[in-house]
């Protein structure tokens, strides 16, 4: 009986101790790949907005699997003055980039590294970028996608009335391929181009206001921007520009 009991303890003693250290194996690979997906979204900033700039970063392994979704994220934004003016300023997916992470055999809760969860920006100071690990299915995932920035300013006037001009800036990653890697590997982040879309909008009366808002999958916000007007009215310009990044994998190093 002593033998059995000590046999009992021992294997129960092993197994607690197997599995603290596939909890603490589990957590490194989560650190490590969270470390991968910031710098990996530092390395695409070092390309937005200059088209025919590239970056390439070296993934380190963490368990999981990378991947590109190129037709996901289904961004609307549409622009009113809450009254009798209304126009829908973008309709189309923007693409994502997400890894997912090896089972963790724990309970993951959504955590934003970069940006949170408001669907559109109104202040340059915030980040577009939204990096989060999220408890997925049937793993955890990190996510990164970009959500649209806003800003409005006065840049002239004409025919007795203030001209304003709002900027919607968007990032998408749709120009890329749908990839999958695991391992080791290496990411090339491309501005492939950057398109605006400008039109303008004659307002026959005073307007204090304009509400942009936007639907970034289920998640609708909307920031109010101030406009300057008189009694003859405002010329209200929309002018949307779009950076597009193509994500592809490379062989090679960094």
């Amino acid at each position: 009986m002593l033998f059995v009991s000590l046999t009992i303890i021992v294997s129960a003693t092993y197994y607690v101790s197997v599995t603290k250290i596939q909890a603490r194996g589990q957590l490194l690979n989560i650190s490590v790949a969270k470390q991968n997906m910031l710098y990996f979204e530092d390395s695409i900033g070092f390309t937005k907005w200059a088209p025919g700039t590239s970056s390439v970063y070296h993934f380190e392994d963490s368990g999981g699997i990378f991947k590109t979704i190129p037709t996901t994220k289904s961004l609307l934004v549409n622009i009113t003055d809450n009254d009798t003016f209304h126009t829908i300023a973008f309709n189309s997916s923007i693409g994502k980039a997400v890894y997912e992470l090896p089972s963790a055999g724990m309970a993951v809760s959504t955590l934003y590294m970069k940006g949170d969860r408001r669907a559109i920006l109104n202040q340059s100071m915030f980040t577009m970028a939204q990096l989060y690990l999220s408890p997925g299915t049937p793993s955890p995932e990190l996510t990164l996608t970009y959500r649209p920035l806003a800003t409005i300013s006065e840049t002239g006037f004409n025919q007795g009335k203030p001209i304003n001009t709002i900027r919607l800036y968007i990032i998408k990653l749709n120009a890329s391929t749908t990839l999958t890697a695991q391992g080791e590997f290496n990411i090339k982040s491309t501005c492939r181009n950057v398109t605006s879309n400008l039109q303008t909008y004659n307002f026959s009366y005073p307007i204090n206001t304009i509400f942009v808002k936007a639907t970034l999958d289920e998640r609708s916000d909307q920031v109010i921007l101030p406009v300057s007007s008189n009694t003859n009215g405002a010329f209200v310009k929309i002018e949307v520009i779009v950076c597009n990044v193509e994500l592809e994998r490379i062989q090679g190093g960094s």
